[in-house]
């Protein structure tokens, strides 16, 4: 998703983690800015005279009520890529420039790795008959991130190299959709609690999940993970390994991110009028039921400024799961949180799609006393409203010293072999199995 200024052609990397909110904003003058789905999508949509989801409930085909209009107005890319799907049959089409999208952004986990598919040494091959013969391993689940697949071959080959360190342990990828179209373009039209809803019926249909599991979630997908632990959590996930996960939300649009909010002290680090003008349209187009219903990313959008926490707390997913706000009190949410065992939350340095990417430690910008969250250091996890009020069991998670904490050096799920080796020896295997250095030894006899 790039916005382009049609004076000049600039562009820049655009809203909710380049996701659906898509700012359209126009005015009197020639500056006017449009955001894309997909580098090549229109961006002057207009009203659909079929009954594709922006259509107003009840109205007469042909003739747009105001509400239809509205969305059209509100929502133009939105609502022109879901006519795509639902009206076009071009489902497989989206599917293919989000996925292309995400290759060219490197988003698609496992394509720049390399996997040995080597015969297995005697070694494993006897632990894997032990592990037949005892159940010690849990099986893993993946969850995939924004534009990618379950069917996708990164994943797969993703999920059969842990299977390996695992000396044989059962590795399913859980797909929100049914197809590899259906699983890529749900990553971005199916909302949070829907996904969270699909993901749970698959697992609760696989009879050798029903005794639990460890989850591994790359960048969206750990929403996923992270809402089935909240809302359903049975069967229980042991270890949730979370890697670059969106867990503090989105807090501003790629490209407007502050350059330094670690030594912009003195006020001089500012977005700018145009990064202002994205986030107001960004939090305009967020927070609304149809986009809270539509698009996946607009669930996890979390504004910072203090003046956006009203709108915030009424209508997004993220916040009911948090707990934030004055009307989001669900207890359950917290009890689910306390049957996982383990929470592994691994945080890329140099993160551009996540801000702040402390969020993938559940640290968050600091909104206190009316500050400027932009200019303002980011709140560490212990310093976080969620984690001093307990609001949804991150901090009774600590104290049982279920929290930890993993960092690579890179961008956005640019982690080595050698990092992700490291995680599901490290975090995954039984207490009394082997260690890294065994499972390499092994592998090569």
């Amino acid at each position: 998703m790039w916005l382009s200024t049609r004076n000049s052609g600039t562009k820049i990397l655009s809203s909710i983690v380049v996701g659906l909110l898509f700012v359209s904003v126009s005015s009197t003058s020639d500056v006017t800015t449009a955001a894309a789905a997909t580098p090549n999508s229109s961006t002057n949509a207009t009203p659909n005279t079929g009954r594709g989801p922006c259509a107003a409930s009840g109205a007469t085909p042909g003739l747009e009520s105001d509400l239809e209009l509205d969305l059209y107005a509100e929502h133009p890319v939105l609502c022109e890529m879901l006519d795509r799907i639902v009206l076009q049959d071009d489902a497989e089409g989206v599917a293919s420039e989000m996925t292309d999208f995400a290759r060219s952004q490197n988003w698609l986990v496992g394509e720049t790795l390399e996997f040995d598919r080597s015969e297995p040494g005697n070694h494993v091959r006897e632990w894997q008959q032990h592990q037949q013969d005892t159940g010690d391993q849990l099986p893993v689940v993946f969850a995939h991130g924004m534009g990618d697949s379950c069917f996708n071959s990164g994943m797969i080959n993703i999920g059969n190299h842990a299977s390996d360190l695992l000396k044989g342990a059962y590795v399913v990828c859980v797909p929100t959709g049914d197809t590899h179209t259906e699983d890529t373009t749900n990553g971005y039209f199916l909302s949070m609690d829907k996904s969270v809803d699909v993901f749970a019926s698959k697992i609760a249909a696989d009879p050798k999940l029903q005794n639990g599991f460890h989850a591994i979630g790359f960048s969206q997908g750990n929403n996923v993970i992270r809402g089935y632990i909240a809302r359903y959590n049975t069967p229980t996930v042991h270890t949730f390994v979370s890697v670059n996960g969106v867990n503090g939300g989105e807090g501003t649009v790629p490209g407007c991110f502050p350059k330094n909010n670690d030594a912009a002290h003195d006020g001089t680090e500012q977005l700018g009028s145009f990064c202002d003008l994205l986030l107001e349209q960004a939090s305009r187009r967020a927070y609304t039921e149809f986009a809270q219903e539509h698009s996946f990313q607009s669930n996890y959008w979390r504004d910072p400024r203090l003046s956006k926490q009203d709108d915030y707390h009424t209508y997004s997913q993220l916040a009911r799961w948090n707990n934030e706000g004055p009307n989001n009190h669900n207890q359950t949410l917290n009890e689910n949180f306390a049957k996982t065992s383990k929470f592994v939350w691994v945080m890329a340095t140099q993160d551009s799609m996540v801000w702040p990417k402390e969020g993938e430690h559940w640290g968050c910008p600091d909104n206190r006393n009316d500050t400027d969250p932009f200019v303002s250091p980011i709140l560490p996890m212990n310093e976080t409203e969620w984690y001093q009020k307990d609001l949804f069991g991150l901090k009774t998670a600590q104290e049982a010293g279920k929290n930890k904490f993993e960092t690579f050096e890179g961008d956005h799920l640019q982690f080595t072999m050698e990092d992700f080796d490291r995680w599901v020896t490290t975090y995954l295997l039984p207490p009394s199995s082997w260690s890294l250095s065994d499972v390499q030894a092994a592998a090569v006899q």
